[in-house]
Order: C-alpha cells, then structure tokens, then sequence
C-alpha cells in the first residue's frame, strides 16, 4: 500500500459526511419542491411547465483551515414540462454541489411516460446524463509529498472526470397527495482521476417520498410530507409538513435524521446526526388562469446533534416560476353514444 495521507482542509477528513455522512448526492430541505431531482418520474407530472432554482449554504459563519477551504454549497437547476397530446413530459436539471476542494457538476436530461391511474397520473421515468468530479490539489495537507498519488494530482493541478450516469423512477401524482420512488448511480461511475491508486465510485442511492394534501376549512391546507434516503449503508429520513394559509403563503416544520454505522474497530455502534427545519414561502403571481406562477421559499437547518468539526446552522433559497406549456394542455377527449360507432 502506498504511503499517503492526504488530510482534507475545511475539516473534509469528514468530506463526504458534509452531507450528511457518507451519501454523496446533494441534500435539498426543500424536497417537497424539488421532485425533479430526486426523481425522473416527476417530469412533466403537474401538467405544466415550471422552472425551479434552490441554492443551499450549509454550515454558515465556518471558518476554514489555513490551508483554505470553505463549507460546502449546493445548486440545482430544474425545467420540466409537459410534451404536446399525450407524450408525457420532459426536464432537464444541472446540479453544482461544492465540498472544499472537491467540485461535482451533474447534468441529467430526463423523460417519464404519463399513464392515467384513476384519479392520478403515474410517471415512469428515465434520465441520463453526466456527472463530472474534479480535485483541487491546493487544498490538500500533504504528510508524505513525495507520494506518487500527490504527484500525479499537484502535476494536473485541479484533476478531473466526467463519467455517464443513468437514474429510473415512478411517481403517482393526484391533487389530494403524491409518492414517489427512484434509484440513481445505476452504472456505479468510477473515478481515479488518472491514478492507478485513487479509486472513488459513485453507489446506488434510493429515494422514497410522500405528502398529502389536508383541507382544514376554507383557506388552510395542510401537507404532512415525507423523504426516506440510503445508499444501503446510511440512512437519512425527514418528516414534517407545510401549511398554506389562502394558496398564497406557507410556513413548516421538518425534521432530519442520518443514520450511520461506525467501524467495526468501533464495535459498529450507530451514529447519528439530527437537524430542525424551518419553511418559510409565498406565492406572488398568478397567471390568466388563476394559477400560482412564481413562488419564493426559505430553509433554516438547525443541528441539535452531530455538530463536530461543522456550525450548526444551514440556509436554503428557492425561486420558481410555472407557466403554461407553449402548446398547451391537451383536451380530454368527449364519449357520447351519439358518435361511439364512428371510432369503431
């Protein structure tokens, strides 16, 4: 075995945990409105056209080593859309996820095939696309710099790769609630980065969730909700729910848990991070049809537990806009017994 030890500045000997231990695809509070990047399924579902914008900042007011660094940060770009007749929908999202010196860029096209399910529609959907890792070597505290691991990553100075990645999901949407389950990294992508000796695999992830819509009255609607994420290893669940005064502003309250196994020298006892999650919302433009079209929220993460080597507190933006598609919604088609015996 090679001699290196590379310590991560930032505090990255913990790198991947900064999302919550050791899952590696970004983490979004504002799940519930941000069904296209957990699952393809979700394309084209609501039968509109809607673009979404989320920008997370986690651990803020984190000082970073001497060496540099800085907290991790996360954005996710989304469009989906439904296709003209009954061609299901489409969405495109790219992902900038940034963990001191390592940067992860993902842009994914996606498709889902509509089938309607009584009061529902059911999304089966596929995605495609990139998923690009580079390494920043200046971040790096090198113990052994003669190592050939740190030779090859110093000579390239920010060494990177781009891999193909594929995720498939359903999604049943209805108005009263939805549920949904995915599983990306199908190919299991492989970076070495040119090293014979580095060896990091993008692994399976599956994603479950939920909610319900509650009418209380006239004007509030509740929306318990749910997330479930693992890679089969690790575990992270949030539940909780909005509640939405007249369709125009919301508040909520979510909470978060990961789960982890520690080393077996550590006699694998479980390990666990916990976080509060506030929601703050408001929607703040209609279009012709009376439907919300622009919508602004707020996240704060608090950690109650798990706070070494990270501060506590996390923030998320979000900004989305709906519009109808340019070709419009398809018609139902009209039966009568009048015209049934010209479709035969």
């Amino acid at each position: 075995m090679k001699r290196v030890i590379i310590i991560l500045t930032c505090s990255f000997l913990t790198c991947i945990s900064a999302h919550l231990f050791a899952q590696q695809d970004a983490q979004f509070s504002q799940y519930m409105f941000n069904g296209l990047y957990l699952n393809p399924g979700y394309s084209g579902i609501e039968g509109v056209m809607r673009g979404t914008l989320i920008h997370r900042t986690q651990w803020l007011g984190y000082k970073p080593t001497e060496y540099g660094g800085s907290a991790p940060t996360s954005q996710v770009l989304s469009a989906t859309t439904k296709l003209p007749e009954n061609y299901g929908g489409a969405g495109l999202y790219i992902l900038m996820d940034r963990l001191g010196p390592i940067r992860n860029t993902d842009v994914q096209l996606s498709y889902a095939y509509h089938l309607k399910i009584k009061d529902g529609t059911l999304g089966l959907g596929l995605r495609g696309g990139i998923y690009s890792q580079s390494l920043n070597s200046k971040y790096y505290q090198v113990i052994h710099p003669n190592d050939p691991v740190y030779i090859d990553l110093k000579e390239k100075d920010r060494a990177s790769q781009i891999r193909p990645d594929v995720t498939a999901g359903l999604w049943y949407n209805t108005k009263k609630y939805y549920g949904g389950v995915s599983f990306t990294h199908i190919p299991k992508a492989k970076f070495t980065m040119g090293s014979d000796s580095i060896s990091s695999k993008l692994v399976n992830h599956m994603y479950i969730t939920a909610g319900y819509n509650l009418l209380l009255g006239t004007n509030i609607v509740i929306t318990p909700s749910a997330l479930v994420q693992t890679d089969l290893n690790e575990l992270t669940y949030l539940f909780g729910g909005l509640a939405t005064y007249n369709n125009k502003i919301w508040a909520g309250l979510n909470f978060r848990q990961s789960l982890a196994q520690r080393e077996v020298s550590k006699k694998g006892k479980t390990i666990s991070n916990d976080d509060i999650i506030l929601y703050l919302g408001i929607n703040v433009l209609k279009d012709k049809r009376g439907n919300d079209a622009l919508r602004f929220g707020y996240a704060f993460d608090f950690v109650t537990s798990g706070v070494n080597a990270k501060k506590r507190t996390s923030h998320e933006v979000m900004v989305s806009y709906m519009a109808p598609p340019p070709w419009g919604v398809p018609k139902p088609k009209v039966r009568t017994p009048r015209y049934r015996h010209e479709e035969n």
